[in-house]
């Protein structure tokens, strides 16, 4: 606003301190100069005078915060084909022009920007993969940049320790994730993961202060629950049914949760007439019906109102 009646004024000074270029003088701002649009005379140029605005330290700090911390971009020059960005054709000078400046351009980067390069877009796809909330997808960013840092990635695969990263996330938040959803998504051996699980738990996490939670049953049945469908009424009442049995004396110490709570689950869908297979609810906690049907029995031994 006040730039613009500084530039009002700054015309009318011109148009009387300036010999007349035509009859009509009309001035205008073109291109950064003072132009009449009649003639074609030049002026001076045209100066923003306005108040410059100063930021308070909340939005410079909530800058700093949601600012990005890496490159969305990939390293390279790519030219895919023998076409530019329009469709044409490229030269063979043009072309090897463009590989000589990629070549130059992975040289100019460092090893570290290169690995979250590679990193960070399979991280982004994971998160949406798994569904997991912004705060363990930071804490696994935290966790994998100090792995490249302490160069734990030699002669390891990235992929791996990503998924490794992420798995410490959620079990130091408990987040009810089973790690075999984690091998499927990433496509990873699940015995190299656990590798990589255990390195980082012993090297990194204590660095950083996170302990590991343990997931207990009463976590994975929600979860459980409402992938298998069930009402609310069935799932709170796995839940009184395993607080019941450890009132009772069954122990869960060594005790896979992911079995009782199915076994739990598997109870409750009988009970309010939402009947679940054996099968259906083995295979999806990740455990074998064999399991499912001792942590059945155990139930029934320790809860009287079975």
């Amino acid at each position: 606003m006040y730039g613009n009646e500084s530039n009002q004024k700054h015309k009318k000074n011109l148009e009387k301190d300036k010999p007349k270029c035509c009859d009509s003088p009309k001035i205008s701002e073109e291109d950064g100069f003072y132009v009449c649009l009649n003639c074609g005379c030049m002026f001076s140029r045209v100066f923003d005078d306005s108040p410059r605005r100063a930021f308070t330290r909340e939005e410079i700090l909530k800058r700093r915060m949601n600012e990005r911390v890496y490159s969305p971009i990939g390293p390279r020059t790519v030219i895919r084909g023998n076409r530019d960005a329009h469709g044409s054709l490229l030269k063979p000078k043009y072309k090897s022009k463009f590989n000589r400046l990629g070549k130059i351009h992975r040289s100019l980067t460092t090893s570290y920007e290169r690995n979250l390069w590679i990193a960070l877009p399979n991280l982004n796809r994971l998160q949406k993969q798994l569904d997991l909330p912004d705060y363990v997808a930071e804490d696994s960013l935290r966790i994998y940049t100090q792995t490249v840092k302490e160069k734990l990635t030699m002669g390891r695969s990235i992929d791996i320790l990503l998924s490794a990263s992420i798995y410490c996330s959620i079990r130091v938040h408990a987040v009810p994730r089973t790690i075999n959803e984690i091998v499927n998504a990433s496509q990873v051996p699940k015995k190299k993961m656990l590798k990589s699980y255990r390195l980082i738990c012993r090297e990194i996490l204590p660095k950083f202060n996170l302990k590991i939670k343990r997931v207990t049953a009463t976590t994975y049945v929600n979860k459980f629950g409402q992938e298998l469908n069930l009402s609310m009424k069935c799932c709170n009442r796995a839940i009184e049914i395993i607080e019941n049995a450890k009132e009772h004396g069954f122990y869960i110490s060594g005790k896979d949760p992911k079995g009782i709570a199915a076994a739990a689950l598997y109870i409750c869908s009988k009970m309010f007439n939402e009947a679940r297979t054996q099968k259906e609810v083995a295979n999806l906690a990740g455990v074998t019906e064999v399991t499912l049907r001792t942590r059945v029995k155990d139930f029934q031994e320790c809860c009287t109102f079975l």
